[in-house]
């Protein structure tokens, strides 16, 4: 299987995988994922009949405070909780990938700008190296007429 296959067949045995690990590694952590009895899953996966309960009558959701009220959840409104994780996972993923765009933007900004500063630098000293070069040009030539003169 290629990288993206293992990735793909992991979703659907309920584990996500990294592409950006070498495949020795992405083998390694679907071998340990289907070796790890089920007793040792996360507790909010071990029964999922009571996706659909939560926050109705006597059923608690194991990560939700006593106190707090849950609105019940419309019947045709179901969100499977593996697809949720992987949406958070996947934003997760976009947030700090956008992140790096901006941090390599701001990277070749600051870059450019040195550039151009350091253009505009040599630019001024060329500018001022042509000036004095005039001003040098006009007291030869001035030297050179009078010397005509004196001819």
């Amino acid at each position: 299987m290629t990288k993206n296959e293992l990735e793909e067949h992991g979703r659907t045995l309920g584990i996500e995988l990294d592409r950006r690990l070498t495949k020795s590694v992405l083998i390694d952590q679907l071998n340990e994922h289907l070796s790890t009895p089920e007793e040792n899953l996360d507790p909010i996966y071990e029964d999922a009949e009571l996706e659909e309960e939560w926050g109705q009558a006597d059923i608690e959701h194991p990560l939700m405070p006593v106190d707090a009220f849950v609105a019940p959840i419309a019947e045709e409104i179901f969100v499977d909780p593996i697809q949720a994780i992987q949406a958070e996972k996947d934003a997760r993923r976009g947030v700090h990938n956008q992140s790096e765009m901006v941090r390599q933007a701001e990277e070749k900004y600051q870059i450019l700008r040195d550039k151009r500063i350091n253009a505009e630098v040599l630019e001024l000293k060329a500018h001022t190296e042509v000036e004095v070069a005039r001003k040098n040009l006009s007291s030869v030539q001035k030297a050179w007429e009078d010397s005509k003169e004196l001819l």
